[in-house]
C-alpha cells in the first residue's frame, strides 16, 4: 500500500511538472516564414509532447521549427548569446532539462539563450535527414539577423548540445563556411563519432541509415572535419557514461588541439548520461562560467 502511495505522489509530481512547462509563458517564434524546406505535403504526424518513465519533457514529431527566446534584463546583456540543442538520439527532444532549464540558467547570467526545437530525420515528415543541420544553421541566421534589437554581439554567437543535440552542435561548428558556424561550442555528452567502436548508433543511423558508406560516415563525423577555423569548445562528459563513451569528446577535444583551436575537456568520474546540469548531484555549471569568462564572452 505504501509503495502504491509513493507511486501516485510520484505520477502527479510528473504531471504538474508537465503542465507547468505547458503554462509558461516563453517567447517563441518560426524558424522559418513560408514554406518550411524539405517538409513533406501532408504531413499526418502531429507533433507530439510527453513526459517519459525517468520524468522527462519530450517532444517529438516535429514538422513546424522554433526557437523559445529567453533575453536578460538590458542592463544584465553581456552581449553573449547560446542557441542551445536539446538531446534525444534524434528521435526526441529532451526539451526541458536540456533545454529550458539551462536557457534560464543563462538568462539570469545576462546570457541571451535560444531554445531550439529543431526537427528530426523522421521520413513521415522529411524528405532529407539534413534537417537537424539545416535547422541549426537558419537558427544562427535569424539570432544574428536580430542581434540589434537583442542586444546581442554577431560575433559571440554560441551554439550548445546534449548527446544527439551535441552531435548537431558540433556538425554545426565544423562547417567549412563562418557564416554557418558559431562562434563558439559547448557540447555535453555528446554524441560525435559515426564510425567505429565508439559510436552512438541509433543517432548515426537516424542521420546516415543503417548502413552508411564510409564516405558518409566521414562526411558527417565531426572529429573528422575539424579544421582551424573550428570555434573554441567546452566539452564534460562523465567517465562512466554507458551510452555515448567518453571517447567521442576526448577525441573532439584532441582534434581541436591538434588544429590549435582553444578548448577545454570536464571528466566528470561519475554521472552516466543524461544527467543535465547536476552529476550524480553536483552541478558543474561553475565550470562552464568560468571557461566563458576566461575565453572573454563574458566579464
Amino acid at each position: 500500500m505504501k509503495s502504491n502511495h509513493h507511486l501516485i505522489i510520484a505520477m502527479l509530481a510528473m504531471i504538474f511538472q508537465f503542465l507547468n512547462l505547458e503554462a509558461q509563458s516563453v517567447d517563441s517564434l518560426p524558424l522559418y516564414t513560408g514554406k518550411i524546406p524539405y517538409n513533406l505535403p501532408g504531413i499526418k504526424l502531429a507533433e507530439n509532447s510527453y513526459i517519459n518513465e525517468n520524468g522527462h519533457y519530450l517532444v517529438t514529431n516535429v514538422s513546424e521549427p522554433e526557437l523559445y527566446v529567453y533575453l536578460p534584463a538590458p542592463e544584465k546583456a553581456t552581449g553573449a548569446s547560446v542557441i542551445i540543442c536539446p538531446g534525444g538520439g534524434y528521435w526526441v527532444l529532451a526539451i526541458r532539462h536540456e533545454g529550458h532549464d539551462f536557457a534560464k540558467w543563462f538568462q539570469e547570467r545576462g546570457i541571451a539563450a535560444f531554445v531550439l526545437k529543431y526537427r528530426l530525420p523522421e521520413p513521415q515528415i522529411v524528405s532529407s535527414r539534413e534537417v537537424p543541420l539545416l535547422d541549426a544553421q537558419r537558427a544562427l541566421e535569424v539570432v544574428r539577423s536580430n542581434a540589434s534589437s537583442w542586444h546581442i554581439n554577431p560575433d559571440k554567437v554560441g551554439i550548445m548540445g546534449f548527446s544527439a543535440g551535441g552531435h548537431l552542435a558540433a556538425w554545426t561548428s565544423t562547417q567549412p563556411l563562418s557564416s554557418s558556424r558559431p562562434n563558439f561550442t559547448i557540447l555535453v555528452y555528446p554524441v560525435i563519432q559515426m564510425s567505429g567502436e565508439n559510436v552512438h548508433s541509433g543517432s548515426r543511423d537516424r542521420i546516415l541509415g543503417v548502413n552508411p558508406t564510409e564516405a558518409e560516415a566521414a562526411s558527417h563525423d565531426p572529429v573528422a572535419n575539424v579544421h582551424e577555423n573550428t570555434p573554441p569548445a567546452f566539452l564534460v562528459h562523465a567517465a562512466d557514461d554507458p551510452a555515448v563513451p567518453i571517447r567521442n569528446s576526448i577525441n573532439y577535444y584532441e582534434q581541436l588541439l591538434e588544429h590549435q583551436v582553444p578548448a577545454s575537456l570536464f571528466t566528470i568520474p561519475f554521472g552516466g548520461h543524461g544527467f543535465g546540469m547536476n552529476a550524480a548531484g553536483v552541478s558543474w555549471l561553475p565550470a562552464l562560467e568560468a571557461w566563458l569568462q576566461w575565453m572573454h564572452y563574458i566579464p
